[in-house]
């Protein structure tokens, strides 16, 4: 999983300097002009809990999850990533394709638990902001978001998308930090290529169900939704299939509507779209999908 948080040449020195000089790794995170912090106690988070990271650039179509699974003697990451691209079209709809790639890797249990250590420290962390004199502001729009849950009890649960400004710093500054935090402690991992378990399929549905909820109605998520829509077509089951019947009866005209009906077919398999796919009717293609997969309910 790449980290997508762009860093100036000068910066990516300074924090591998302050590293070989065992400087403190969560502070160096945390530090900027436009916020002060207060350390606060840190929890100690059980080394069986299960951690979901996730990060995106909408200009990139970039997007990815990672999760941490415990097991016995060991910690399962499953990566999966979106990588679109950037392409001129000249169809209706972008073209039908879907450039997700699943991978895993296991992890040793002291190195996940000190990156629980760190995502703890940083979840203590109290920001405040400084006053500006004036606010910067960038095209870089981004997704961060982590996720930490102990059986049925959620421990960390924090995320955030728009636009990169000083003036939101120190709001999205946590749940950046905990992504750059997670994406290093993976960087020396053997990932190799992995077909997704019904295990994971079912997580990745489920996740998809309870992000969609919270992404639903956002400005700033809209490209987190398409491309979260495009993922679960790849990686989820046949239990995200509720939760896609939202986008899928979405105003015709939004993306969301032509990926959910993409999606759908590669989860059931059931074919009833236009030829070519970028320029079908996306009102008469969802009846036809509707009459097809829920017998017209």
């Amino acid at each position: 999983m790449r980290a997508f948080f762009a860093c100036s040449a000068a910066a990516i020195a300074a924090w591998a300097v302050g590293v070989s000089l065992g400087a403190d790794r969560v502070a160096e995170h945390l530090k900027s002009e436009n916020y002060t912090v207060k350390w606060g106690a840190a929890r100690t988070f059980d080394r069986g809990a299960d951690l979901e990271i996730g990060d995106g650039a909408g200009h990139a179509f970039k997007l990815g999850w990672l999760r941490f699974k415990p097991g016995k003697g060991r910690v399962d990451v499953l990566s999966i990533d979106l990588n679109g691209g950037w392409h001129q079209y000249r169809s209706k709809w972008p073209p039908d394709l879907a450039p997700v790639s699943v991978k895993c890797a296991r992890m040793n249990p002291d190195a996940y638990a000190a990156l629980l250590h760190d995502q703890a420290r940083i979840d203590a962390a109290v920001l405040h902001p400084v006053e500006q004199d004036f606010v910067e502001t960038s095209s870089q729009d981004f997704w961060a978001d982590i996720r930490l849950t102990a059986g049925k009890k959620t421990l960390v649960d924090v995320e955030w998308a728009g636009y990169w400004g000083t003036g939101d710093e120190v709001n999205f500054a946590k749940p950046q930090a905990a992504v750059a935090i997670g994406n290093a402690a993976v960087e020396g991992l053997e990932f190799k290529a992995h077909t997704p378990t019904p295990e994971e399929r079912a997580w990745a549905s489920a996740k998809f169900a309870r992000d969609w909820k919270r992404m639903k109605g956002s400005e700033s998520h809209w490209w987190v939704r398409e491309e979260y829509i495009v993922m679960i077509g790849v990686a989820g089951d046949a239990s995200a299939l509720p939760a896609l019947r939202g986008p899928l009866a979405g105003e015709p005209k939004d993306r969301c509507a032509y990926f959910a009906v993409n999606a759908i077919t590669r989860l059931t398999g059931k074919d009833v779209r236009d030829k070519p796919v970028e320029e079908m009717d996306v009102e008469k293609t969802r009846r036809r999908l509707i009459d097809t997969v829920w017998g017209g309910k």
